[in-house]
């Protein structure tokens, strides 16, 4: 199995599934849809809603499910833009993304032990975790695979890809936290 279509995919879904958990979170704080309606509501056990609506759901005061969108949406700019700036690039954008999966991981052991002590499971917060698992497996085969440059490239372009990446993290708990001081948003 290619290494590089496994990540890419695995960052695909990742993103899609924290979007829609984020998504949710905010619907529901804000009043727009009904607790226990959800796609992942299956019963009184099985519900995101539960979950989201939870206090454990903004274990850094901002959304859980915020940072892992952030993070997702980071992973995938980074592997895509990172790929196109060329040859040069490569290795460190690969090796950059390795290691940003590995701290991810970590805290998912931290994430996983706090959804065991919730009243209710949601299916798709284990996906995520699952998938930065995934999607560190891959990572480090390609990096693995992937030769360090002969010659390094310029530093600009790298830096404005951290600068987006990291400006976007940031953005959506901005945008999250604005929201919630204007009151348009319940804890």
């Amino acid at each position: 199995m290619n290494a590089r279509r496994v990540l890419t995919a695995a960052l695909v879904l990742n993103l899609l599934n924290t979007g829609y958990l984020s998504w949710r979170y905010v619907a529901l704080h804000a009043g727009r849809v009904e607790p226990g309606t959800g796609l992942c509501s299956w019963s009184s056990y099985i519900d995101c809603d539960r979950v989201l609506m939870t206090p454990e759901a903004r274990a850094f005061w901002v959304p859980n499910a915020l940072l892992g969108f952030g993070f997702s949406l980071g992973c995938l700019v980074w592997w895509f833009a990172g790929l196109r700036l060329g040859e040069e690039y490569r290795h460190h954008v690969i090796r950059t993304l390795a290691f940003w999966l590995g701290v991810a991981a970590l805290l998912t052991l931290w994430f996983f032990r706090l959804l065991l002590s919730l009243p209710a499971l949601c299916p798709f917060c284990p996906w995520h975790h699952v998938l930065v698992y995934v999607s560190l497996a891959a990572a480090c085969v390609v990096w693995r695979r992937t030769p360090a440059p002969a010659v390094h490239g310029p530093l600009r372009p790298l830096m404005t890809l951290v600068a987006v990446c990291v400006l976007q993290f940031f953005t959506w708990p901005a945008a999250w936290a604005l929201a919630f001081w204007r009151g348009e948003l319940t804890p």
